[in-house]
This record gives structure tokens, C-alpha cells and sequence, in this order.
């Protein structure tokens, strides 16, 4: 998978210098190892993407392709590797990996044609444009697998690091500030750069003004900038310049730290002399949550300003079954997709007055999505939780409320929901356990499945089925997000 992600970023490039010029209608001609190809259906350019006939290319290279006229999906499969796609659906999955598309793919005269990055992607094929006769050319060789990005236990956001200043960060904790590797505090203060040349660029003042963040420099300043999680960072560096003396009130100590009170995203604020290869200084603003930014650059007045916005989280609602999966039958002979269905648009209604949540769908009507579909939608677009909704079934004497997770990163989220979910239903507490659901196994963010109750029980079923019980539910399931993402 590592090769076809390597691909992936190497063929936005292609994408990207295609001719602009190019109509819809215009037949683009396609090359394999040199052999000119001749589907039934040409490639060509539809929204300045170059599509292709993925029958044609992936057979030549062994791959099976079968279609599902039902579900309008193509499945492609080569060695130990399944690429699903869907008709008018702006995403993909790959091993159960969801990817974004620029174009989606499309039915013409029976062939199913696709953005030819992705059929790079899934099929390790290396793709090059030909200006001059205007055509795609596909070379099936290996593709350069680019090196192991290596780790270190130093944090980046870090403005006072040690010694190697251009490793990347591992999977360590944030060091503490107050002391050193052993949990001891240390003997000396903060870390003493050599002092600069008196004659670099000055930072003068680092304030917040009200909700903004100002750096005031004595000349212009180029900023470099990232953000950072667990915990919520944002990172600037200014490099060719110096702290000025009202930041360093100490003779050689090239750091400080500026306390916010009453912010309702910045909690503090930290700078220091961060490199002296070239002399940069790096600010840090520590966010008490996750928030978007906007950094603008005035060069009139050598000034920086930092504008923030909480980050609005997306969240999957996914409601179980649908279509001619119907689910669970209860008791009365009434469907599960019924009532996860109604449950998730009581979910949505309610997470629509929340300023911060973008409740997203995997359904909101009586149709099927697959579940790799579900997952894929999830994972395209880059939400921060999954929660599928479902009713069990078992033995009549069996009732109560379960929460399924699967990765580790899950856990946290289901102890939450599941705590909510059982002060709306009053049913027993079944427990949060584990188990691979295909829709939580192969989602990328916190993913839980909520059995919300048993369709097989009288007392359960008889609820689960009413509206006033149902908003309950969805009450509960919109506080345990809120409680998890820290919205107040």
C-alpha cells in the first residue's frame, strides 16, 4: 500500500499539468507499456481530469474487474489488493481505505471510466503526458519507494529543542517544560543560543488583541507555519531574525512565555530562539482546542496577524442496513432499518443547531451504501468520528444497551457514548465491548457501533419504536459527541 500511496502523491503533479484547453468531447489517446489501446469508449478530459476506460487497463495488467448493477459499483481486484468504486460517488476505497476523487467516476456506453492518477494508484502504473501528440502514456514498472521518514523523541512545537533540529517528531509524549528525560527538574534554565548579531531583525512585541494574535517585527518577515495535535498546537517560524529586548529581560535567555487569559481558543503562548542556523524564532500558541487559523502577512507594517476560528468537526451518522437489507425483524414484524434510520435523522436534526458539528450521512433514505462504502465515505471525507446506529436481536429475555469499538483509538469515545446511551435508554448496561464490525474496523477516526437495544424484547422493543424515545436517544448520542470533542 505504501507504492500506491507514493504514486498517488506523485501523480497529483500530472494531473495538475494537464492542458487546460482540452473539451470534454476531445478523445484522449491511451498508451500501455507503448501499445496503443483501443477501448470501446476513448479517454478523455472531463473537468480538467484525464479519464479513462478502467476495464481496458486493468485487464491488460491480469487485474479482475466485475460490476454490481444494483449497488453501481465496479470492484477491481489484483493479488491481495480490492479497489471499489462507485458511479457518481466523489470517493473510493481501497482496501477498505477511503480516498477522495477529483472527478467521479462515470458510465459511458456501458464502461466505467476513472480519474487515471487512481488507476496509477491502485495498479502501480507510472503515468506520463505527451504534449505534443496530447496523449496518456502508462508504463507498468516499479515504482521508487521513498525512504522511512525518521523519528525522534524531540517535539517540534518545542521552541527550545535539543541539538538536532530537523528530525521529525516519533510517537513520544510532549516533553515537559519542568523537567528533564529523567522526570527530574533541571539545574539550569531555559536553553542559551549563542547570542545573535545585533544587527538581525528584531521581534518586538508578541500580543493578543482581543481575539487576534500580533508579532510585530522591526522588518519584513517570510513566516513558516504548522499546526500540531494531542495537544492543539500552532507552530510559526520566522527564521533570519532575533528575539527583541522586551522579550528577553534575562541577558541570554532567549525564550519566554506569555500567559492568555479569557481566550476562548489560546491558552499560552511560547517563543524562543529556536535555531542559530540560520537565527529563527519560534512562537508557539498552545490551544486549549482543536481551531482552524489564518495567518496574514503585512509587509507595510512588518507585522503578523493570526486570526482564529474553532474548527468545525465533521461526524458520520450512520444509520444500519437500509434497502434490501433490512436488518433485525422485532417482535411486531416491524424492520431495524426503520428504526436506525429514523433515529439517525433525529441525530442529524439535532446536531444541525450545533454550531461546531457537520453531521454527515452515509444514508437518509430507505437505500443500501455497502459498508465498505460507509467506511469510505467516512474516511473521504476526513471526519472526526463514525457512529453506526443498529437494534439487536437474541433471545426474548435478553435486552439491554451494548457499545461496540474496535481500534484503540475508539475506546475512549465508546466509554463516553455509551454512558450517555444508557442514561437515555434506562435499559441494562450490556457493556462496551469489542468486536470488528466491518464499518469500525475500517474507518480511519474514532468509529463506534451502538446497539441501541433488542428488537427481540418486549420491554426494548415497545420503546425503541416511539418518537419521544427516539429523540431521547439522539439527545443522548449528540451529548456523548459533544462530551468527547470538549464542546461546553
Amino acid at each position: 500500500m505504501k507504492k500506491l500511496v507514493v504514486s498517488l502523491l506523485s501523480l497529483f503533479a500530472f494531473i495538475f499539468l494537464l492542458p487546460q484547453f482540452t473539451y470534454a468531447e476531445d478523445s484522449i489517446p491511451l498508451y500501455l507499456n507503448g501499445k496503443k489501446l483501443n477501448p470501446e469508449v476513448a479517454s478523455r478530459i472531463m473537468n480538467d481530469t484525464t479519464m479513462v476506460p478502467i476495464r481496458i487497463v486493468s485487464e491488460e495488467l491480469g487485474a479482475k474487474v466485475s460490476w454490481t448493477q444494483e449497488e453501481q459499483k465496479v470492484t477491481i481486484q489484483k493479488s491481495n489488493s480490492e479497489m471499489l468504486l462507485w458511479i457518481d460517488k466523489s470517493y473510493a476505497s481501497i482496501d477498505g481505505k477511503g480516498y477522495p476523487l477529483e472527478v467521479s467516476p462515470v458510465n459511458i456506453e456501458g464502461n466505467t471510466l476513472v480519474p487515471v492518477r487512481f488507476v496509477a494508484e491502485n495498479l502501480g502504473l507510472q503515468v506520463k503526458w505527451d504534449n505534443e501528440t496530447r496523449s496518456v502514456h502508462m508504463i507498468n514498472e516499479p515504482i521508487i519507494e521513498q525512504p522511512e521518514e525518521s523519528t525522534d523523541e524531540t517535539d517540534p512545537s518545542d521552541p527550545t529543542p535539543g541539538p538536532d533540529l530537523n528530525q521529525t517528531p516519533g510517537p513520544q509524549p510532549t516533553p515537559n517544560p519542568n523537567t528533564d528525560q529523567n522526570g527530574q527538574k533541571p539545574s539550569t534554565g531555559p536553553t542559551v543560543k549563542p547570542t545573535p548579531d545585533p544587527s538581525l531583525p528584531a521581534i518586538e512585541s508578541i500580543v493578543m488583541n482581543g481575539e487576534q494574535l500580533l508579532i510585530q517585527g522591526s522588518k519584513e518577515m517570510k513566516p513558516s507555519h504548522f499546526s500540531l495535535l494531542s495537544p492543539s498546537r500552532l507552530v510559526i517560524d520566522i527564521p533570519n531574525y532575533r528575539l527583541g529586548q522586551a522579550l528577553v529581560p534575562q541577558t541570554g535567555v532567549n525564550s519566554g512565555t506569555i500567559e492568555v487569559a479569557d481566550h476562548p481558543m489560546v491558552s499560552q503562548i511560547r517563543y524562543a530562539l529556536y535555531s542559530d542556523d540560520p537565527y529563527t524564532v519560534r512562537i508557539v500558541v498552545d490551544l486549549k482546542s482543536k481551531a482552524s487559523y489564518k495567518l496574514l502577512e503585512d509587509p507595510t507594517t512588518n507585522q503578523i496577524t493570526v486570526n482564529f476560528q474553532p474548527l468545525v468537526y465533521k461526524v458520520v451518522i450512520d444509520a444500519g442496513h437500509g434497502g434490501q437489507d433490512p436488518g433485525a425483524s422485532s417482535l411486531t414484524g416491524r424492520k431495524e432499518k426503520e428504526f436506525t434510520l429514523s433515529t439517525t435523522l433525529k441525530v442529524k436534526e439535532l446536531l444541525d443547531k450545533e454550531p461546531l458539528i457537520q453531521p454527515l450521512l452515509t444514508r437518509s433514505d430507505d437505500t443500501y451504501p455497502e459498508l465498505d462504502e460507509r467506511a469510505a465515505f467516512a474516511n473521504s471525507q476526513e471526519s472526526d468520528l463514525f457512529i453506526s446506529i443498529h437494534g439487536n436481536k437474541f433471545n426474548p429475555e435478553i435486552r439491554g444497551t451494548e457499545t461496540y469499538y474496535w481500534h484503540d483509538r475508539s475506546l475512549e469515545f465508546a466509554k463516553i457514548m455509551h454512558r450517555h446511551i444508557l442514561d437515555a435508554t434506562g435499559f441494562p448496561d450490556r457493556k462496551v465491548r469489542k468486536n470488528n464490525f466491518r464499518v469500525i474496523t475500517a474507518t480511519k477516526m474514532p468509529s463506534i457501533l451502538l446497539e441501541i437495544g433488542y428488537l427481540s424484547n418486549v420491554e426494548d422493543e415497545t420503546l425503541m419504536y416511539q418518537e419521544e424515545f427516539q429523540y431521547k436517544v439522539a439527545e443522548g448520542i449528540v451529548a456523548g459527541i459533544r462530551e468527547y470533542l470538549h464542546i461546553e
